[in-house]
């Protein structure tokens, strides 16, 4: 589809915020799978950005937040030509758009607190979960644990507290009073609520742990996550081409059930969201 420039803001250094619209841009194209439901939180869109083949494939963007059916948000950051392209666009530029794709954050029965935990720009499908658990499961409380490098790389904190969401920050180099990593404050998070909460052996009944951020700390939030008891859902990042499933050219290692095995699933059409104990880290 055809998509219109509404917002394109640098939020901080090298990264940005834009809104589009179309008509039924939030919501499942006619002829796919789901047609005419709303996007759901951990799909993508894939964006074609300038009007020549260079650069020839779409850039992948995850829904950051659903406005309405007609417009959608996105964070993301300039590091490349397609996202230098995208960050010149002004309201009322047009680009071609395809979206919703892939598979979002499941919500199973029982579930009841949510620990959203996000590093950098892995923040960007994070706030479409947070809008969702506050906007439409009040049955569900949540907390936010976002980290960064430096203050300038701690994205989106005030917006979850906005959403009354209690909210968590730490950054690499100090310039936020809590210094470390973002995993230290989840670990101490859930070691203090177990005591109080716990409702058997090395589990926290009726949590999920969200995530999205750099490997190192999904690997780190993957294995805590284990530990405890607490079943984590990971929005993988990766190189896509096409964006449903067809060039092969995102797939990462998963196990296969529960015979040991490996096999190869695709994070376009598969994902981007995965049970963290099947990826093969």
């Amino acid at each position: 589809m055809i998509a219109r420039i509404r917002k394109n803001e640098e939020l901080t250094s090298g990264y940005f915020l834009v809104d589009i619209e179309a008509e039924g841009i939030g919501l499942h194209e006619a002829g796919r799978p789901a047609a005419g439901r709303p996007a759901v939180p951990g799909q993508f869109y894939m964006l074609k950005v300038g009007q020549s083949t260079d650069p020839l494939l779409r850039r992948p963007l995850s829904l950051h937040r659903k406005l309405t059916d007609d417009s959608v948000r996105f964070l993301y950051r300039q590091s490349g030509r397609g996202t230098a392209l995208l960050s010149r666009l002004i309201p009322g530029d047009e680009l071609d758009v395809l979206g919703p794709l892939g598979n979002g954050f499941p919500i199973p029965t029982g579930i009841k607190h949510a620990l959203i935990v996000g590093g950098g720009i892995g923040v960007a499908p994070l706030m479409a979960l947070a809008d969702y658990i506050s906007d439409e499961r009040q049955d569900i409380t949540a907390a936010a644990f976002i980290g960064g490098r430096s203050r300038e790389y701690v994205l989106g904190a005030d917006e979850f507290r906005r959403k009354r969401i209690e909210t968590f920050t730490a950054t690499e180099d100090g310039s936020l009073p809590r210094k470390g990593l973002i995993t230290h404050v989840l670990d101490d998070y859930i070691r203090e609520h177990m005591r109080k909460d716990a409702c058997g052996r090395s589990t926290v009944c009726g949590w999920a742990v969200y995530s999205c951020g750099p490997k190192a700390m999904l690997i780190s939030v993957a294995a805590m996550a284990k530990k405890y008891g607490i079943k984590n859902y990971t929005s993988m990042e990766s190189n896509m081409a096409c964006g449903i499933g067809a060039c092969m050219g995102c797939v990462i290692s998963v196990l296969d059930g529960g015979n040991g095995s490996s096999v190869y699933k695709k994070v376009c059409d598969d994902g981007p969201v995965f049970d963290a104990d099947d990826i093969i880290w």
